[in-house]
């Protein structure tokens, strides 16, 4: 059970590190990522989860923002012009974050074809840390526990 378990993560994880082999490791500004996202279900950028989020995000690694724009978007490169030309599946789509509600252990999900970060609203940074970082390394894959 476990070897096929293994062999289903390495296969995706394949799949996503490929755009990353193909064309390296871009810079990301997280200021113009912060600027140009957009708030719904509740979150508002004055909101306790929001600050949070941003501040972790602040303090992930290159590897780590590169991971979270894949999770969010689907690719890991920033539009020329910056984070207010992302596209969506019909057309310019801000990166947008929308409350969750909380329960134990969810992790954060997310809608690529509208830039869509699902993020549930939870107690305390470290907790929104923890969470967030299970699912940029170890990649949710359809599952919302971990």
């Amino acid at each position: 059970m476990y070897s096929i378990l293994y062999v289903v993560f390495v296969l995706c994880v394949c799949v996503c590190l490929q755009e990353l082999l193909l064309s390296g490791m871009p810079e990301i500004d997280v200021e113009d990522w912060c600027t140009n996202t957009e708030y719904t279900s509740g979150y508002d950028p004055e909101d306790p989860v929001i600050q949070w989020f941003w501040e972790v995000v602040r303090s992930l690694t290159q590897e780590e923002h590169v991971l979270l724009l894949q999770f969010v978007t689907g690719s890991s490169r920033v539009p020329h012009g910056g984070f207010a030309y992302l596209m969506g599946g019909s057309g310019l789509q801000k990166f947008t974050i929308a409350a969750v509600p909380y329960t134990s252990n969810l992790l954060p999900t997310s809608s690529t074809c509208i830039n869509m970060l699902k993020l549930p609203e939870y107690p305390g940074q470290e907790v929104l840390q923890d969470r967030l970082l299970v699912a940029l390394h170890c990649g949710s894959y359809g599952y919302t526990m971990a």
